[in-house]
């Protein structure tokens, strides 16, 4: 006779041990104001068994001990129920041992009451997995070469329009945006960014533009995200000091918002996962293209029939270490790191 005690618990003990004991809020934990309702239709507060919160999605599960179907329901419940505000993630796991529990992962976008089953393994994913599967899922796959000098032709465009960004300052300002994208903080707050106040107005006797909170921000988070990265040499700098033309930059807030957007969506988060793509050498080739002979005769990008050809004489080798001391756009280190993947992959697929 089988007297083992099926508990939701033991399902509960093993999404613990899997993530961390503090990696999500439990239940009893979860805060009022996320606006989750009880199962039971009433009015009644009512929480999922498990939530954490990203800057840009927030992770709702629920646990069952046998029964999937009702693991399945509920955290689709609690995905349409609530006051959250961002893109949703719903975990649903049921099973008492490690070795046979079945987990089933759905999508909400923000913008939409349609909840998604994510096309993903039946078993639990490392946080980052599961992040990099809900780029891909929003965002889909690495977008094409034409449709990336599309949509860089598009920012070239809206750059050049009223000679707002000037043409020497748009491969900067283009990599000041996707370093800026980096970082959680502004990716989270750009969009909600608002012109300064009338009071703030009147006491600076300087003309500020509808943009200088954003440019502000702009600058703050570029500066952040190098100084977290770079080495202590590089330090020295005044990263401020070095963007600061973005500071005289004059959109409108709408259209600003707008660019940053396109960036996101079409370039920095289809990008994500599949970084050895020559995009600023693709895109200073854009933005340069309406430069003037005379302010532009320091920007010589090497064409890619150069780069090729250098490659091909290094005869490099997948274990190798190439160094460009003179790298501007780092056109020759792509070059060379898409040869090496390359390499690498008929390796593997020989071996």
């Amino acid at each position: 006779m089988n007297t083992t005690t099926v508990s939701e618990t033991k399902t509960e003990n093993i999404f613990r041990d899997f993530y961390g004991t503090l990696t999500f809020i439990e239940k009893s934990a979860i805060p009022n104001e996320y606006g989750f309702k009880s199962k039971m239709g009433t009015d009644y507060k009512g929480y999922p068994d498990f939530l954490r919160d990203e800057i840009d999605y927030t992770i709702i599960v629920e646990a069952k001990a046998t029964k999937h179907s009702d693991a399945e329901a509920e955290v689709q419940f609690y995905m349409k129920i609530n006051k959250i505000n961002k893109d949703l993630i719903g975990v649903a796991i049921s099973g008492q041992d490690e070795s046979q529990i079945n987990v089933t992962y759905f999508y909400k976008s923000q913008e939409s009451s349609d909840i998604e089953p994510f096309k993903v393994k039946d078993t639990l994913l490392s946080l980052k997995s599961l992040e990099r599967k809900f780029y891909k899922h929003k965002y889909g796959e690495t977008i094409s070469d034409e449709e990336l000098l599309r949509t860089l032709k598009e920012l070239n465009n809206r750059f050049h329009d009223g000679n707002k960004i000037r043409d020497t300052d748009r491969s900067l300002f283009f990599s000041g945006l996707l370093i800026a994208l980096t970082g959680d903080n502004f990716r989270s707050t750009y969009k909600s960014i608002a012109a300064p106040s009338k009071k703030s107005l009147a006491m600076n006797k300087a003309t500020v533009t509808e943009a200088h909170n954003l440019n502000n921000a702009i600058v703050d988070a570029i500066s952040a995200q190098l100084e977290s990265k770079i080495n202590n040499l590089s330090k020295e700098f005044n990263w401020k000091d070095k963007f600061s033309f973005i500071k005289n930059i004059d959109y409108s807030l709408l259209e600003y918002k707008k660019i940053i957007e396109i960036i996101e969506t079409k370039i920095y988060r289809p990008y994500q996962n599949d970084e050895k793509q020559d995009i600023l050498g693709k895109a200073y080739k854009i933005f340069l293209s309406r430069a003037g002979k005379i302010d532009n005769k320091n920007i010589i990008l090497t064409p890619d029939h150069i780069k090729e050809l250098m490659i091909k004489l290094a005869r490099l080798n997948v274990n190798d270490v190439v160094l460009d001391t003179c790298a501007g756009s780092g056109g020759f280190l792509m070059e060379a790191m898409e040869k090496m993947i390359h390499k690498l992959k008929t390796l593997k697929s020989i071996s």
